[in-house]
Order: structure tokens, then C-alpha cells, then sequence
């Protein structure tokens, strides 16, 4: 009796390619214990994309295995600390023999991670540059208040309590804290403007300008509202309108340091780090000139700060 036999269909160069993915996505959970042969996985990946590009050249569609790459080399990223332990020194080894070649982003995964964590750093940095700038505003404020009767004791708890709730995101209730405090000391300009920023960021427009034209009418500058708004919109993590607020103390106060200064923390938290670095300058030149000793030293230690972090 005769037996038909199935040809195998033809393993065709996407086939491989589809093979290889396969082994990629297998390998990256299992990268702790790999040791040095890790470094084969950056080899799977090049083989991958180079026959991919082959493909694409021939006019195949490869969008979905370009995908499955791109989600791969995510994947990588994440594991990056791992995969570095494993690989040890091998993997600048293994470059140092590919010198000259056209190396793919993943024969860089040692300088990604490094510049990840350098970011790390950087970030944890300007967040306590928030911080100081924060700390330099209630300083400012705190002039008035040498000696605080009850009131304004027990507005300040309530501020303390409000900045406890907002950390632990729970805007509504910060808010609550900050009305609280703004009723007992009226006068006090930088309750009603945690007032309204986070009425503004709570989605109540009016809310917040009623709170902001209640702080405008303390007898603040236009340049000095600006300035102490867009600090408190920096420390919420509302970029965009700090950036607002520091160019518009800029613009009405081009020989006032303390715009400068703001509009530099914010553009070092945007990443912006030559720029930020000229506005310090600024600010610290124009604080000498002013003899404003605090906002020179608070401007050249951030100097002194983005120097020791910013990209080689």
C-alpha cells in the first residue's frame, strides 16, 4: 500500500527569523545564571535585525517581527542591571572585537544603564532642588512672622499637614488643609496660593483665580506673585505652567535674580541642562551685584550640582 509523505513546508528566512525571536523571548526571564554567555543574546538580537532589514529591502512586510524586536530590546532595558552582572567584562570585550563595525544600540546597554542611573541621580537631585527653593520661599515669608501668635502656629500645622497629604497624592484633602490654614493668617500670601494651585490642578479654574486675586491682593509684586506661583506649581510637578510663571518674572524683572533662579529649576527638571546652568549664572550674578548672599549660595550650589551630573 502505498504511504504519501508531506513535504516539510520550506523553512524560509522569516521562518528563521521568527525562530530566533522565539529563542530571544525565552532567554530574557531567565538572564540570572546566564553568566557570561549572556552576551549571545546581544548576537541573537543583531541577527534578527539585519535579516530583517534584508527582508524589508526584498519588500517583505515584517512590521510584526520589527515589533516583536523593538518589544524585545524593551525587555532588555528593563533587565538591564541584570544582564550587566551576567555578562561581566565580556561585553566590552566582545565590542572592543566589533570596533569599527556599525554596533547596534544593544552593544551599548552598559552606557544606557549608566546613564540611566546618572539621570536617577540627577532627578533625586532636583527634586531636593525643589526642595531648597521651597525652603527659600518660606524663608521669605517667615520674615513676618518672627514671632507667630497661635494663629499663624496653628495655620502652619495645617500647611504641614497639607504638604503630608499632597505627598501621598491625595490632593483633595491637602486642599482642605491649605483652606484651613489661608482662614486663619488671610494675609499670608503663600496659603492662598497652594490655595489655588491645587484648586487649578483639581479642575476648578475659578476656584483658583479667586485664590490667586486673594494673594495679588497682599500687596505683592506682579514678578514677586510670579515667582513664589511658579514655585509651588514646580513642587506639584506642573512644568509647563512654572516655566509660565519663572518667564514672566523674567520678563518683568529682567535684573531680579530669583526669576532666573526659578526658571533654571525648572529647566533643569525638563532636562535642560546648559540652559539651566546660564540662567544659574544669572541668577547668581545678579544675587552678588544685589548682595542677596542666600540666593548666590543656593544658585552656585546647583551650579556646582549639574556640573558633577550633566552628560559628559
Amino acid at each position: 500500500m502505498a504511504q504519501w509523505v508531506i513535504p516539510p513546508r520550506p523553512h524560509t528566512r522569516l521562518d528563521e527569523v521568527r525562530d530566533a525571536l522565539d529563542e530571544i523571548e525565552a532567554r530574557l526571564p531567565s538572564l540570572r545564571g546566564a553568566g557570561p554567555a549572556a552576551v549571545d543574546l546581544l548576537v541573537l538580537f543583531d541577527r534578527v535585525a539585519e535579516t530583517l532589514d534584508r527582508l524589508e529591502e526584498a519588500g517583505a512586510d515584517v512590521r510584526a517581527e520589527r515589533g516583536r524586536l523593538d518589544a524585545a530590546w524593551r525587555a532588555l532595558q528593563g533587565r538591564a542591571r541584570i544582564f550587566l552582572k551576567e555578562a561581566g567584562p565580556r561585553l566590552q570585550e566582545q565590542r572592543r572585537r566589533m570596533e569599527g563595525a556599525d554596533l547596534r544600540p544593544w552593544w551599548f546597554l552598559d552606557r544606557f544603564y549608566a546613564e540611566q542611573q546618572r539621570r536617577g541621580l540627577l532627578r533625586k537631585g532636583l527634586f531636593g532642588l525643589v526642595g531648597v527653593l521651597v525652603l527659600a520661599l518660606a524663608w521669605l515669608g517667615y520674615e513676618r512672622f518672627l514671632a507667630p501668635p497661635p494663629e499663624v502656629r496653628q495655620a502652619l500645622y495645617h500647611a504641614d499637614q497639607g504638604q503630608a497629604w499632597m505627598e501621598q497624592g491625595d490632593l483633595e484633602r491637602a486642599l482642605a488643609e491649605f483652606e484651613t490654614a489661608a482662614a486663619l493668617t488671610p494675609d499670608d500670601v503663600e496659603m492662598w496660593l497652594w490655595v489655588g494651585v491645587l484648586r487649578q490642578r483639581l479642575g476648578d479654574p475659578e476656584g483658583a483665580e479667586e485664590a490667586f486675586r486673594r494673594a495679588r491682593e497682599q500687596g505683592l509684586e506682579e514678578w514677586e506673585f510670579r515667582f513664589q506661583r511658579g514655585t509651588l506649581l514646580l513642587q506639584i510637578g506642573d512644568l509647563a505652567a512654572a516655566m509660565d510663571d519663572a518667564e514672566s518674572a523674567v520678563e518683568l524683572a529682567p535684573e531680579w535674580g530669583y526669576g532666573y533662579y526659578l526658571r533654571a529649576s525648572v529647566r533643569a527638571m525638563k532636562g535642560e541642562i546648559e540652559a539651566a546652568l546660564a540662567d544659574y549664572q544669572r541668577a547668581a550674578s545678579l544675587a552678588h551685584a544685589a548682595q542677596d548672599d542666600q540666593l548666590e549660595a543656593m544658585a552656585r550650589a546647583q551650579i556646582a550640582f549639574l556640573l558633577q551630573y550633566r552628560r559628559p
